[in-house]
């Protein structure tokens, strides 16, 4: 039952999300002006969710003619983006109507420019080329945790180089937040994404030079999925679960939105450009509590306020970094995140290879990125 959960319209930097249960039709003032829109979709979530269905209904009521694109897949290639773009220029396409999670949503932002703008996606992942325009993305978020339809970037991996690079593309021109679609999100994806959510709070209040605008939003985020995503791991099912979840990676959105994030993300983007069947937020989790250890020690009083939901009694002191280390690890088992690195074939012959890639996020120096590396394993 939706009863009680409040639908909301929120309006942020150049983008208006719809919040709640049906919030889609908020996005008839925007399409209704368009003549053909390219709806961009993975393999089978949007259906899967009801997403596409209601979004294929809205564009018929508003006779707006489509075309289908489902070729973008978890962890999006660089030449994924390219051929959307390719797609809705020989479309004609006045918008790009995105439904998926982050993986869609970054690829279509991607895509939105380089159709305009011309180019190649990894242009502009590398800051070769800057876009003069772009079409309007309207985004159809169906999963609860990367933000992307309230922020400004896109990640992509570049095939070329095998580099997988967050970049500023752009904002949606309106984006929806619906819980009914993250009601089919299996039991692994439900704590990936939440705890994608997750590492976006805490690194981006952890950032130096955060803001306490950036703050608040980070431990209102950590409150929200402390509450609420064990009561969803319990029921899949469980709407208001659902609704405060998602609610928490919006928030959390703007947060990495205000002041982007570090070593956890840094790091995981090099562990899933090497396997691109490794979960975004499954590898934040694998890296996640040891790196709070030495975040800890770098930012203890932000750390300690953001983590204060899941326990109290740190200190925003450098001394207590093992116990934030312990309060995320502990979280993560309370949700069933019990993997390893190893599951997922890395072996640690590649500890060196992956902390090279790594730079030096956070000011971090090499052995201390192998040691949060080896503690994934």
């Amino acid at each position: 039952m939706s009863e009680g959960l409040p639908k909301f319209t929120l309006k942020y930097a150049s983008l208006t999300l719809y919040f709640g249960s049906y919030a889609i039709h908020g996005l008839e003032r925007g399409l209704k002006g368009c003549e053909r829109v390219l709806v961009a979709t993975g393999k089978r979530s949007a259906k899967e969710s009801g997403a596409l269905d209601e979004a294929l209904s809205l564009l018929a009521k508003l006779g707006v003619s489509y075309e289908v694109f489902d070729g973008i897949t978890p962890n999006p290639w660089a030449s994924q983006a390219d051929s959307m773009a390719q797609r809705a220029w020989a479309f004609g396409a006045d918008a790009i109507l995105a439904i998926g999670g982050g993986s869609v949503i970054d690829a279509a932002k991607a895509a939105a420019m380089v159709a305009v703008s011309g180019g190649r996606a990894a242009d502009y992942v590398y800051g070769r080329r800057r876009a003069k325009g772009w079409l309007p993305v309207y985004a159809v978020n169906i999963t609860h945790g990367t933000g992307t339809e309230v922020d400004r970037y896109s990640v992509l991996t570049v095939e070329e180089t095998g580099e997988k690079r967050g970049f500023i593309s752009t904002y949606p021109a309106a984006s929806v937040d619906d819980p009914r679609y993250t009601l089919t999100l299996p039991r692994s994806q439900t704590v990936y994404t939440a705890l994608d959510a997750f590492y976006h709070a805490y690194e981006s209040a952890t950032q130096p030079g955060s803001s306490p605008f950036t703050e608040m939003l980070s431990r209102e985020t950590v409150r929200l999925l402390r509450a609420w995503l064990p009561r969803a791991v319990g029921n899949l099912r469980d709407l208001e679960a659902r609704y405060w979840l998602l609610y928490a990676s919006m928030l959390a959105g703007i947060a990495i939105d205000l002041n982007g994030t570090h070593v956890v993300h840094t790091v995981e983007h090099v562990l899933s450009a090497m396997n691109p069947k490794l979960a975004h937020g499954c590898g934040l989790a694998l890296l996640g509590p040891r790196a709070a250890y030495y975040i800890h020690k770098i930012s203890p009083r932000a750390s300690a306020a953001v983590l204060a939901a899941l326990d109290p009694t740190i200190k925003p002191v450098p001394e207590d970094a093992e116990k934030a280390e312990k309060a995320i690890k502990e979280f993560q088992r309370l949700v069933g995140f019990e993997e390893k690195l190893s599951d997922y074939g890395f072996t640690e012959s590649d500890l060196l290879k992956i902390a090279e890639k790594s730079g030096n996020p956070l000011g971090l120096k090499t052995p201390e990125i192998l040691d949060i590396i080896k503690h994934s394993f």
